[in-house]
């Protein structure tokens, strides 16, 4: 019962398989009929790209250099996931209601 490392071993029972359905899985973003969910992670997306711009700027400012990596790396994700992502939903930067208003 004692492993290698004088540490106890568990005693493993029989395995069970776990068998999901796949109609309760939630929908992926680039699904065509989600396109409410799309829009909605859009926004979050934005959200969370200038929430960690400004808590990596405090970061630095805090000499907390890995967090401020890691920070920098969530803000580039979710910039990255505006950019493939709004393209995809024909979005062009442009409100609606000043195209074409002189």
């Amino acid at each position: 019962m004692v492993g290698d490392n004088a540490f106890p071993r568990r005693k493993r029972a029989g395995r069970v398989r776990i068998v999901r359905d796949p109609a309760a899985t939630p929908q992926r973003l680039d699904d065509a009929h989600a396109g409410f969910t799309a829009l909605d992670a859009l926004d979050v997306a934005r959200y969370v790209s200038d929430m960690t711009a400004q808590l990596e700027a405090m970061a630095n400012a805090a000499r907390l250099d890995l967090l401020a990596y890691f920070l920098g790396m969530a803000k580039a994700e979710s910039e990255l996931f505006v950019r493939t992502h709004a393209a995809d939903q024909g979005e062009s930067g442009e409100s609606v209601g000043s195209a074409g208003m002189d």
